[in-house]
């Protein structure tokens, strides 16, 4: 990832994955999902052999092996032990991390090892503690972290895990039975920066202790948390984690709803090993019997036909909201780019294939897309760039390119993250067109409300290029595809008021651009004009980020390109209007010209007709005795029509 000139030149984590933008992009999955995770207790087995918070430090005994200058693993809080690029998430508490990005010095393979543990009286043994890690790649080092154990003081090491890249702190759970029969076992966090400039690793509320036989844990409903009823009946399914000394063979999954009697299916055949995962489906679909909020309780019991040992992680609840009918989601995919970023060259091949193979930007699209210049790393010439895009970056925190976010999400890019964000169903219903006469562009959008949205969603209209070529590029990249060049309401977008379900909102823009085959950097110009350019919509939540719905607007093309040989220019304003709005007309030659007003109802409010003069004409429409709402202006010159939407707001 290229940074931005207010931060030094490197490559950040996963080229999708700011870390400014992780704790928002998770607060907003989980706003959308009922994923949710059973309250797991660490260390909760028939004995505790040993734990620490590292709250107090690194606890007297614990020794390191670094070669690092800055002392290896420290312990402190997130923000003493954080950096500009490993920004560790706060726990709520102390705990000990190694740190490559703020030391930038010899991590190559360093260890936190514990004092000695006698475990020669147990058989079967775990381990649980969580973890910080990214596991990224920079300039071709790529850093590890491992578990390991020692039975000779440390001159023999055995790997029990190998810990796996997250974006956040990640519970750790692993066998450690095979250092069991020893009374001499230490264990040891390792970390290895590959002789590069990473990143680090974070450790916290580390134990070790002998399981329960069974102790199984629903750990996830995968069920969104809102749904429709258009979309009954419903299958409940999710995973379910073995955190038990004895894999599982059998097991009866069993739900209820507000607390009703529970609906059972039988799990046979299982073979689930200690920390392993299943995921299930229950065999009985769920029905809800009317809008409204239900709770759903998910349990497994009996295991292998005996009781659970823990009851503390059983059950999961999962608030669900029915309404009476929800949308297909269309993935609004917004990417952070420039034409002077070297890993953007090497990203967006692989990425346009990805966006095509979910048809961006058509009709029938699974996703829309617009791409945002960025004017950085150096030189920072790109002359896509300009302060709209600019607007956008802020708005998301963007700090790096590459850069995707999906729905206002701003998580990895993977066909499996927009399936995720696909399958969340969509509260709005989002239909958009638009039409040209010359330069000058029109856009209509309607949005039906399925639920109430509130007072604090805006309507976007981007207008963008769907292909340019430029020379002005230092990446090897010469052709750049969903170019944004220009918000038709500004960056702000257009404030939707209070959205309440059932209603249905309108919205109407105008927008006259230039075409410039050789725009300057900052400007709005396009290189091409209207036959190369899309208007892509979408509705969004300024108070979560979320991206409620989004729509390609259809280009209207019956009757625009005759009129074109009529009319240079054809606009309604003010609109909306109040009093009076006014008809413009820049028309090619002397015309025959009918003006009809209709309302919503298909009912004619106004006609008028009249022979008007080459050159530009103004026609006054008295609209102060229409009552408030959408109407359509048809304008007729010499027998081609085209209509244009008006808003009256008294």
């Amino acid at each position: 990832m290229l940074s931005n000139p207010s931060m030094v030149f490197r490559a950040s984590f996963f080229a999708k994955f700011p870390h400014s933008n992780f704790n928002y992009m998770k607060k907003l999955l989980l706003s959308l999902f009922a994923v949710c995770t059973a309250t797991v207790a660490m260390a909760q087995g028939q004995s505790v052999i040993y734990s620490t918070d590292f709250n107090s430090g690194i606890p007297t005994g614990w020794t390191q092996s670094t070669q690092a200058t800055d002392g290896g693993f420290l312990s402190g809080s997130a923000s003493t032990l954080s950096s500009s690029y490993f920004t560790i998430t706060d726990p709520g508490s102390n705990f000990v991390a190694t740190n490559d990005d703020g030391c930038n010095c010899n991590k190559a393979d360093e260890y936190l090892i514990t004092d000695t543990i006698d475990l020669s009286n147990y058989s079967v043994m775990h381990a649980t503690f969580k973890s910080f890690f990214y596991g990224a790649t920079y300039s071709g080092a790529t850093e590890s972290a491992e578990f390991l154990y020692t039975t000779d003081g440390g001159s023999n090491w055995t790997t029990l895990a190998t810990l796996d890249p997250a974006g956040d702190w990640v519970s750790q759970w692993i066998d450690v039975s095979a250092a069991c029969g020893s009374a001499n076992v230490q264990f040891a966090f390792n970390y290895q920066d590959g002789g590069g400039w990473l990143y680090g690793l974070g450790i916290d509320d580390f134990a070790v202790f002998a399981p329960y036989n069974f102790d199984v844990a629903v750990e996830s409903l995968d069920m969104p948390s809102t749904i429709g009823l258009n979309n009954a009946p419903f299958t409940l399914e999710g995973t379910l984690k073995n955190y038990g000394g004895t894999t599982i063979t059998s097991a009866t999954i069993n739900y209820s709803v507000n607390g009703g009697t529970a609906v059972t299916t039988n799990l046979t055949g299982l073979s689930i090993a200690p920390y392993d995962s299943y995921t299930w489906t229950h065999s009985t679909n769920w029905t809800p019997s009317s809008t409204g909020n239900y709770t759903v309780d998910i349990y497994a019991s009996p295991v292998n036909g005996t009781f659970d040992q823990n009851t503390s992680n059983d059950t999961l609840s999962a608030a669900i909201e029915v309404l009476t009918a929800t949308a297909d989601r269309v993935v609004l995919a917004e990417e952070f780019t420039s034409s002077t970023c070297g890993p953007c060259a090497s990203f967006n091949p692989g990425y346009k294939d990805l966006l095509d193979d979910n048809d961006a930007n058509t009709s029938t699209g699974r996703v829309t897309s617009v791409k945002y210049q960025m004017n950085w790393p150096s030189p920072g010439n790109d002359p896509a760039y300009n302060q709209e895009a600019a607007d956008r970056r802020v708005a998301y925190g963007i700090n790096g390119v590459p850069d995707v976010v999906y729905a206002g999400s701003n998580i990895p890019t993977s066909q499996a993250n927009i399936d995720l964000v696909k399958n969340i169903p969509a509260l709005a219903e989002l239909d958009a067109e638009w039409s040209a006469t010359g330069n000058y562009i029109q856009c209509d959008a309607t949005v039906d409300a399925l639920a109430n949205l509130g007072s604090n969603v805006v309507l976007h209209m981007a207008m963008i290029e769907k292909e340019i070529s430029h020379n002005v590029q230092t990446n090897g990249e010469t052709t750049f595809y969903h170019v944004f060049r220009k918000f038709m309401d500004g960056s702000n977008g257009h404030s939707m008021a209070n959205m309440t379900a059932g209603n249905t909102y309108t919205h109407y823009a105008n927008s006259t651009i230039s075409v410039n085959s050789a725009p300057a950097q900052g400007s709005y110009d396009f290189w091409v004009g209207t036959s190369n350019m899309d208007v892509i919509v979408w509705l969004q939540d300024n108070s979560t980020g979320e991206v409620l719905q989004s729509a390609y607007a259809m280009y209207t093309t019956s009757g625009v390109n005759e009129m074109d040989d009529m009319a240079r220019y054809i606009a309604v304003y003010p609109n909306p209007a109040n009093e009076f709005a006014g008809v413009e007309i820049d028309l090619i030659d002397r015309s025959d010209v009918t003006l009809n007003v209709v309302n919503a109802m298909g009912q004619t409010v106004y006609t008028d007709a009249m022979t008007m003069d080459a050159g530009t004409q103004k026609v006054e429409l008295p609209t102060s005795a229409l009552s408030a709402g959408l109407y359509f202006v048809n304008v007729n010159v010499n027998g081609v029509s085209k209509t244009l939407r008006l808003n009256v707001a008294h």
